[in-house]
């Protein structure tokens, strides 16, 4: 027997388009006590609208309503797995859900039923592809020539999977364009992040890295246009395009200053990117770093931004995220940049959000790991002996911690559990790639261990590895230092 619950909920945006109400209608059963989660971004910033559903054994039947302006995404995720669900406006969409067989049992009926039962097997044959986490893992082993044939072949494999797919020729114009999309975009993002992603890794470095103009000749800007914005990787691309071409037109010198960097990035969308995609870029430029920047130059991006009523919906959620820094003094702000070095704050096994800064008077070695990391997991023993090591009479000036940046928590405590990581501080940043952590220490492939010493000071930030024997003098050096 199902249970009958009576559900509606209206998730509205616009992006100058009148938004219709889609319908999702979920059909749950065999389910132990599950929650499934439904979660719309309209504005592609990160800021979801999610509806829980708390799932009872008996199962569930509900419904809900989207506000699609013209096409969107609707995340299912449902005991760890996530789902990408591709609705046009007025659509009726039905998922059934057997929970003893999931997630085979996934099954999608009502419009676009070809579109999304293509779309789950694409994304499950291709799911590495897409994932930007273990994309900058296999990145940083790889010269660039080589990584550039890895990814020409991932996209021929991708285009001859869509060419055949089981009645392509009925799908909707749209949903074929979303896809050519992802396939297109997806090569040219990593491309362009190639040397993003290096140069950021290693901050030895006082340029970025310039790739063969053979590699990025054939990319065709006029095919950079708005309505591709429904795609991820174009969405990606675009934040890399713009910040490797502005580097190439400032001879590729690393910032310093964030407020010139958004300055200068900002500059560049304008002359280079279709109204859209130039406001979208403004919101997410703001919306990512408005916190790192002098105000007045916040207000100069925002002002662009707000300038269209195009971009009113985007207008209104900066306003919400940056309003205190809009309204600020560029002296007020100044000095609070100045002392964020020890901001940063992330989760323990216990619940409790954990401070560096509350660390401080302690030499901190610091490990950024994640369960699917294969290099990461291979030095834990090592990580074990390396404690160990530490002379008992710096036993209490020194403090390991292991900071996780898997997707979920539950992955992050099996994985404490399974490696038996007790000796040190385990902390989770969640968000996975895009955590905290990973902004804060501008983390682009694991593992990667960092050093802060007694004062709070980062003093290596690509630190030795526990297996390296010179990981354990250099410690001993700070601790002995007064």
């Amino acid at each position: 027997m199902k249970k009958i619950l009576s559900v509606l909920i209206l998730l509205c945006c616009s992006l100058g388009t009148r938004a219709q109400q889609s319908v999702v209608s979920l059909e749950l059963t065999n389910t132990g006590k599950d929650t499934l989660y439904l979660s719309y971004d309209p504005l592609f910033l990160g800021a979801k609208v999610r509806k829980d559903f708390f799932v009872a054994a008996s199962g569930i039947s509900d419904a809900i309503q989207f506000g699609i302006a013209d096409e969107g995404i609707v995340d299912l995720s449902f005991r760890g797995k996530v789902f990408h669900l591709y609705l046009e406006r007025g659509n009726q969409v039905k998922v059934k859900i057997d929970g003893k067989d999931w997630p085979k049992s996934l099954q999608i009926e009502g419009s676009m039923n070809a579109e999304n039962t293509f779309l789950q097997q694409f994304n499950e044959k291709f799911a590495d592809n897409f994932n930007a986490t273990k994309v900058f893992a296999q990145m940083a082993e790889i010269p660039i020539d080589s990584w550039e044939m890895t990814l020409f072949d991932a996209k021929k494999a991708q285009s001859d999977f869509y060419k055949k797919a089981t009645g392509l020729e009925k799908f909707s114009p749209k949903f074929k364009q979303y896809i050519e999309n992802q396939i297109r975009w997806n090569y040219w993002n990593y491309l362009l992040a190639y040397p993003i992603v290096k140069g950021n890794t290693n901050t030895a470095l006082t340029k970025v890295m310039a790739l063969p103009n053979t590699l990025v000749a054939d990319l065709d800007t006029k095919k950079m246009q708005d309505d591709a914005l429904l795609s991820d990787s174009y969405r990606s691309f675009l934040s890399y395009y713009v910040t490797y071409f502005n580097s190439r037109a400032h001879d590729f010198e690393k910032y310093k200053d964030q407020s010139k960097s958004m300055a200068d990035k900002h500059n560049f969308a304008r002359e280079h990117l279709p109204l859209l995609s130039y406001q979208y870029y403004l919101a997410y430029l703001l919306y990512n770093n408005c916190d790192k920047v002098l105000p007045s130059v916040a207000r100069n991006t925002f002002a662009a931004l707000s300038v269209s009523s195009t971009a009113d919906a985007w207008s209104k959620v900066i306003k919400e995220k940056c309003g205190v820094v809009l309204g600020a003094k560029d002296a007020e702000i100044a000095k609070v940049l100045e002392a964020k070095d020890g901001s940063f704050r992330a989760v323990n096994l216990k619940g409790d959000s954990v401070s560096l800064s509350s660390l401080k008077g302690k030499i901190l070695y610091i490990d950024f790991w994640a369960t699917w990391c294969k290099p990461c997991i291979e030095e834990f023993p090592y990580s074990k002996k390396l404690m160990q090591s530490i002379p008992s009479k710096f036993q209490k000036d020194i403090a390991f911690l292991y900071i996780s940046v898997d997707d979920t928590e539950e992955l992050w405590k099996k994985g404490v559990e399974k490696h038996v990581l007790m000796d040190g501080l385990n902390l989770f940043s969640k968000g996975g790639w895009y955590s905290e952590a990973a902004k804060r220490f501008k983390l682009q492939a694991i593992p990667r261990y960092l050093i802060i010493n007694k004062k709070g000071e980062i003093v290596y930030e690509n630190a030795k590895r526990p297996s390296d024997p010179r990981t354990l003098g250099e410690l001993i050096q700070l601790l002995e230092e007064k």
